[in-house]
Formats: structure tokens, C-alpha cells, sequence
């Protein structure tokens, strides 16, 4: 695409002075440029203006202010040159209808802390939420009555008001947003009496929450349309919740697998037993061998974490068997013991 040369849009030189450049773009001078645009892009005016070769002519028509709106493609294509973007009056309509528009209520952000087990195999949660609902008292407009909303007496409903900033290129009209009614278009004369013109009313809610399984330590997860109500019938938000798993002084996480310390007798390490260990399932039997050394483990395939939420697969559970020598025996005992040496010896 060709750059575009300003020095030749305002048909002044490249060494022009401020004073040339400010008199090359005069009001006058613009006006007189936006109506012969008007005239010459219609067809019928051109007609009539080549016709009879006066501006009289169609300046009394019917159409006389045909081309000079601010929907013209005269006053888009200035904009456009200038701004590149959409004419002051075509945001004040979108603006407008934005006002009156479902909008889809906020999202929620909360911490859900579980314990190990929980987190592994899922499970639900009760919450007590303070939510934003939607005042049906006034029906979301604020106001105490229908008769208490008027125009905003600033902006006229528009929700903008229009600035006026010189520039070297002339006198720019730019919008900013009224501070009267902050945009609202609307102002509200007596407040409704319980939300008090906030269109919203501060509830506590109970809310159920599933948890899957396999969700992981600082994971974020997301319910749909069960957050703060939306205005003017717009969809509820969402409810993100970031998962923390307290620590658990027994079952130690490993990537998916699960370790945890097994304490046994000497005898049982030595002759070998049944002995028990605690799961996320339960309590469950092992059999460690004769023989078994201090530090040695069992493992369990397939009863560590689950690799994802809602997977099937899962790691391994790992037992650390800790041999635990007595440190007084009795008598007898040790008569037993001191006679198992001698054999041994």
C-alpha cells in the first residue's frame, strides 16, 4: 500500500511554516470542501449542479443535507484518513445498545484446600459462597421506580460528551465519557431501596462442588454458569477453583506414586509375616519375607495417584519397611534370643 503524503493531503510544501500548514486547513475551507463532495458524489446533484452550475439549486432540494451526515462516506473516509477507526457517531449507537444488552455476570476465583486423599480420589465439597444476584425489586435498572430513571441531562442519553482540541490540522472533536452518569447514558433520581442502585444484591449461597479425581496440587478448575448473576439477563459467571493439597506426615507424593514408611518388628523382618498397611483404600495385608532388611520395600502396582482427572491409570504405592529393634526385652526373651545365637553361630 502507498504511504500516504500529508505535505500533499494539505497541498503545502515540505519546508511549509506552522502558519502556512494552519492556513492550508482552515473551517472554512472544509466546509466549502465537504459540500462539494456532497454535490459531486450524488448523482442527481451533479446533475442538477451541471445543469445550472449554482449551489442554489440543490442546497433547496429535498435532500439538501443528503452526504453531509455523520454516516456520510465522506466524513468516514476524513475519519478514517486521519483516526482510522469508526465515526464518533457510530460508537455513540454501539455504546447506547451495550447499555441495554445482556451482559454475562463476573467470575469467581477461590482456594479449595483438600486433603491427600481427597485430591486423589475426588470427592465434594460444600461452599459458602457471597454472590452478586441479580434485584428483581428493581429489575436490574437501580432505580426505586421506572419513574426515577431519566436521561442523563449532561450527555442526553448518550453516555459521551463531545470535546473540542485544536490541533495543527484544525479544530478535532474527540468524545470522552460523561462523568455525570459514567457512561450509563441514564441518571437515577430516588435509588431503589434494597439494592440502593447498585442493580445487584450481595446473597450468600450454598454451592456443591464435585471434585474429580485425579485432580493435581495447584491445579485450577472451572464451573460454568454458577458464578454472580449477569445484567439485564445475562449468563451467570463461572466459579474457578485452585486446588492446595495440605501435606500428609504418612502418604508422600512422588510424581503419581505414593510412598509411605512401614514399621515392623525384628522378628517379623527375620521370620518373616503378614503385617498391615494403611492405603487411600484402607487397611490392607502384605507379606514381607524372612530376612527382610532395614530399608528394603513392598510395593503395590497401580494404587498410587491417578496420571489426570478422570484417568484410569494410576502409579504405584510404595511400603519402606522399617525394621524396629526393642530397646528393653524381658527375661525370657532374651534367654530365646541368646539361645537363636548360639544356633546361628
Amino acid at each position: 500500500m502507498a504511504k500516504k503524503n500529508y505535505y500533499n493531503t494539505l497541498g503545502v510544501a515540505k519546508n511549509a511554516s506552522e502558519t502556512e500548514i494552519k492556513s492550508a486547513y482552515p473551517d472554512e475551507r472544509m466546509k466549502e470542501i465537504n459540500e462539494a463532495y456532497g454535490v459531486l458524489s450524488n448523482p442527481k446533484k451533479r446533475h442538477t449542479y451541471d445543469q445550472y452550475g449554482s449551489e442554489e439549486a440543490f442546497r433547496q432540494g429535498p435532500n439538501a443535507t443528503e452526504g453531509f451526515g455523520p454516516d456520510s462516506s465522506f466524513f468516514k473516509d476524513i475519519f478514517d484518513t486521519f483516526f482510522g477507526g469508526e465515526t464518533d457517531y457510530a460508537r455513540q449507537r454501539t455504546r447506547s445498545a451495550d447499555r441495554t444488552s445482556p451482559q454475562p455476570g463476573s467470575d469467581i476465583l477461590i482456594n479449595l484446600v483438600l486433603t491427600f486423599k481427597e485430591s486423589v480420589l475426588g470427592t465434594k465439597k460444600k461452599i459458602t459462597l457471597e454472590l452478586e444476584k441479580a434485584c428483581s425489586a428493581c429489575r436490574q435498572t437501580g432505580a426505586y421506580s421506572p419513574s426515577d430513571t431519566g436521561e442523563c441531562p449532561t450527555c442526553q442519553g448518550r453516555g459521551v460528551v463531545n470535546t473540542i482540541q485544536k490541533t495543527v490540522l484544525g479544530a478535532i472533536r474527540t468524545q470522552i465519557t460523561c462523568s455525570r452518569c459514567q457512561g450509563k447514558g441514564k441518571i437515577i433520581k430516588k435509588r431503589c431501596g434494597y439494592c440502593l442502585g447498585k442493580k445487584f444484591l450481595a446473597l450468600k449461597e450454598i454451592i456443591e462442588l464435585s471434585i474429580p479425581r485425579g485432580v493435581q496440587p495447584e491445579q485450577k478448575l472451572r464451573y460454568q454458569g454458577i458464578g454472580n448473576d449477569g445484567l439485564h439477563g445475562g449468563s451467570r459467571g463461572d466459579i474457578y477453583v485452585e486446588i492446595k493439597v495440605k501435606e500428609n506426615s504418612y502418604f508422600q507424593r512422588k510424581d503419581n506414586d505414593i510412598h509411605v514408611n512401614l514399621p515392623i518388628s525384628f522378628l517379623d523382618a527375620i521370620l518373616g509375616n503378614q503385617v498391615e498397611v494403611i492405603t487411600l483404600e484402607g487397611i490392607e495385608k502384605v507379606f514381607v519375607p524372612p530376612g527382610t532388611q532395614n530399608g528394603d520395600y513392598l510395593s503395590l502396582r497401580g494404587r498410587g495417584c491417578y496420571l489426570g482427572i478422570n484417568k484410569t491409570t494410576r502409579g504405584d504405592f510404595y511400603a519402606w519397611l522399617q525394621v524396629k529393634i526393642p530397646k528393653k526385652i524381658t527375661g525370657t526373651t532374651e534367654t530365646i534370643l541368646q539361645n537363636l545365637r548360639k544356633e546361628s553361630s
